[in-house]
């Protein structure tokens, strides 16, 4: 079983249409984490292996 640590990321680690990797640290759009499930940094140059995805969280 492949184990799932969920990171809660702060306003620092945004920017305008993407995040910040937690791991690496290479900016990535919500769009390419949505399409891909990983970071910029492991998809074109291979050296992140960390997938990520996105939650939306609603609150009543």
């Amino acid at each position: 079983m492949v184990a799932e640590r969920r990171v809660r990321l702060t306003e620092g680690d945004s920017m305008e249409r993407g995040l910040r990797c937690p791991s690496c640290g290479t900016y990535t759009t919500l769009s390419d984490i949505i399409a891909t499930g990983r970071c910029r940094n492991g998809s074109r140059r291979g050296n992140c292996d960390v997938n990520l995805h996105v939650d939306v969280v609603i609150e009543e």
